[in-house]
């Protein structure tokens, strides 16, 4: 694929700099792009001094690929990260979600990070554990997700089904209806290569800053893969409650970006 394919890339500069802060970028999971961070994200940690971007990977939302979506596999969004974090003033913190954050983590073994926030993200070595636990606890919300491979509208994705699947019981239908209309299709080739074991992608670790969190009401990721991908970073993993799957689009989202706020100050801030 080519590298000079258009990328989306949204950038929030910040209201207020804060001092020795590194740049945040946003990677965002599968089925949906950039957008999924513009709502709240974007604005709430730009305004709190962060200097913030956020990518559409290559046939995602605005960038470029979408009729070759099926062609891009996992190293072509690697290098869509690559692309977006060269260029920045310093190494940045990047802050991915579900498959953002499987993207992170494989980022971060060969390329310079200032650290990695990883939220309801997918394990080190893949998807399997997490297609086992919902074909066993809940068939039907797998038969849900699935329906994003066929979506041509809101109208094909049931609410009740969404909201049990990505969204805390707080979420009104309204948030519901406007996520369902913007989610896409994903890579079949990037689905497929996430089933393949890869239990050695936790080994050997880079040591940085990390922080592991999931979210309490998560259908998809399931809290065992979150400890573990959180022991395979020396951390302890941390739980929200209340939220689902697709926390920051969640109507809780605050919840989860205060404490990455509250963990970017710990590490970064200057002391003294």
């Amino acid at each position: 694929m080519s590298s000079r394919r258009h990328l989306e890339i949204l950038h929030y500069p910040p209201a207020r700099p804060l001092a020795d802060m590194p740049p945040l970028l946003f990677v965002h999971g599968a089925y949906v792009g950039a957008w999924c961070w513009e709502d709240h994200f974007l604005s709430w940690f730009a305004d709190l001094g962060y200097d913030c971007y956020a990518l559409s990977l290559s046939g995602h939302a605005g960038s470029g690929g979408r009729e070759k979506l099926d062609h891009f596999g996992l190293g072509e969004f690697l290098s869509d990260i690559a692309r977006v974090a060269a260029p920045l003033r310093q190494s940045p913190v990047i802050i991915g979600h579900s498959l953002g954050g499987y993207l992170a983590q494989r980022y971060a073994r060969k390329h310079p990070v200032a650290g990695l926030a990883l939220l309801a993200s997918v394990a080190p070595w893949g998807l399997m554990n997490s297609l086992g636990h919902m074909m066993v606890a809940s068939p039907h919300l797998l038969l849900g997700l699935n329906q994003f491979q066929w979506h041509t509208g809101a109208i094909d994705i049931d609410p009740a089904v969404l909201k049990q699947l990505l969204f805390s019981k707080e979420t009104p239908r309204v948030g519901l209806n406007a996520f369902a209309a913007r989610v896409q299709p994903e890579s079949a080739l990037a689905l497929a290569e996430l089933m393949m074991p890869q239990p050695w992608l936790s080994w050997g670790m880079p040591d940085i800053p990390v922080l592991v969190l999931g979210a309490g009401e998560d259908r998809i990721i399931p809290a065992a893969d979150v400890r573990a991908t959180a022991r395979a970073w020396r951390v302890e993993a941390e739980f929200l409650p209340g939220l689902g799957h697709a926390l920051m689009c969640d109507t809780l989202w605050e919840h989860a970006a205060q404490r990455v706020h509250t963990w970017l100050r710990q590490q970064y801030a200057p002391t003294g």
